[in-house]
């Protein structure tokens, strides 16, 4: 961060989150600031936070899980096909403590449709040239543990030598947030596609991580008119910076958006059933979970 940007930055409070300066409009960092948000502890200063605001001139349901990296293990899941289940159930077979979808997928054979790799063991060897129009970064865990966790820019031949570096890694994207700076247009309209999942409201999935050693879980709702409008990619970037991330990616969205814990069950309001309830988690291939 420039010393500009710190001069011209503000912190405040909510809750225990940490709210940067960077706003789509005063009124939005207003009610962001004044949301009220519902804390549950989740031991080892793993902490869990859930509100419904009015931004954007919009709804808004966001349920965020925030932890020290150092104080958990951190680690990618892939079971592709037959083994691809909802978040929580392939969460909690694992014995997490919590966890939050991955990435992007196919929907009918439920194998990833994005660069993977578990242990430096290569799953799925590169992104679909379906997917390029969003796909610009990797999540990566540099040690066994993951402790050491990586969000960065990474473009499709550099997958081997990114991952050759990580302990585990996956595809994903767009990129949101690298060194504090919001690194998605306000407006994308390049063409059909990207002008629909850049522009248009959606749920959305993230994973950020802070200076201090914090790793962020964020689900966005959205799809259900009244409780959760969804957030186009520069007001989910926006959010990541207004709750103090660094770094950001985008995750899988959609339907598949869901953030579980072991002791609160499913935060958001997944999706798919169409319902504002927490039973529509749909089934994906991969997650990030944390033990």
């Amino acid at each position: 961060m420039t010393a500009m940007k710190k001069i011209l930055a503000i912190t405040v409070i909510a809750a225990g989150l940490h709210i940067g300066a960077h706003a789509q409009g005063p009124a939005d960092s207003a009610a962001f600031a004044d949301a009220k948000w519902t804390v549950t502890m989740l031991g080892k200063g793993a902490e869990a936070h859930c509100a419904q605001m009015e931004i954007f001139d919009s709804k808004q349901s966001i349920c965020v899980i925030k932890y020290p990296a150092a104080k958990y293990e951190t680690r990618l899941l892939y079971s592709p096909g037959e083994d691809a289940d909802i978040t929580s159930r392939l969460a909690g077979d694992a014995g997490a403590e919590f966890a939050i979808n991955a990435s992007y997928f196919n929907v009918r054979t439920h194998y990833s449709t994005v660069f993977c790799s578990v242990g430096k063991k290569i799953l799925y060897p590169g992104t679909n040239p379906p997917e390029a129009y969003r796909v610009n970064g990797i999540f990566g865990l540099k040690d066994k543990k993951g402790r050491k966790i990586v969000i960065e820019a990474c473009d499709t031949s550099a997958y081997r030598d990114a991952s050759g570096k990580l302990h585990s890694a996956i595809a994903a994207g767009p990129v949101l947030v690298i060194d504090g700076d919001i690194v998605v247009p306000e407006k994308a309209e390049m063409n059909l596609s990207s002008a629909q999942f850049y522009d248009k409201r959606h749920p959305r999935a993230v994973v950020g991580t802070d200076n201090d050693g914090w790793v962020y879980f964020v689900v966005i709702d959205g799809r259900s008119a009244g409780n959760a409008d969804g957030t186009t990619i520069y007001e989910t970037a926006w959010i990541c910076r207004m709750l103090g991330m660094e770094d950001a990616i985008n995750m899988d969205g959609g339907g598949s958006s869901s953030l579980w814990s072991e002791r609160e069950g499913v935060l958001n309001h997944p999706s798919d059933n169409k319902k504002f309830d927490h039973e529509g988690e749909r089934i994906v291939p991969s997650i990030i979970a944390v033990f």
